[in-house]
C-alpha cells in the first residue's frame, strides 16, 4: 500500500490511538500534515487525501522563517 498525505489539526487525545498507529505508522509534519498508509484512520477522522505538492507547500509555509543551527533557513523535504 502506498503512503498518502492528509491535512488535519491534531485534536488531542484520541486523534491517533495506539491501535491506529499499530495498523500503520502515522507520521506528523509541520503545517498539520500527516503521512500514512492507514486509510481507516483517515476515514475515521473524515480526512481527504492531499497531493505531495500540497503537503510540501503546507510544510514550507509552517517552517518559513525558521532557522537551523547554522542560522540558515530551515528546510524539510517530505518523503
Amino acid at each position: 500500500m502506498a503512503k498518502k498525505y492528509y491535512e488535519a489539526v491534531n485534536t488531542g487525545k484520541g486523534f491517533i490511538t495506539h491501535k491506529d498507529n499499530k495498523l500503520a505508522h502515522i507520521e506528523g509534519y509541520p503545517g498539520n500534515v500527516w503521512l500514512t498508509e492507514n486509510k481507516a484512520w483517515a476515514a475515521k477522522l473524515g480526512l481527504s487525501e492531499i497531493t505531495r505538492l500540497e503537503a510540501q507547500t503546507l510544510v514550507n509555509t509552517a517552517i518559513s522563517g525558521s532557522v537551523d543551527r547554522n542560522n540558515d533557513q530551515a528546510t524539510l523535504t517530505l518523503p
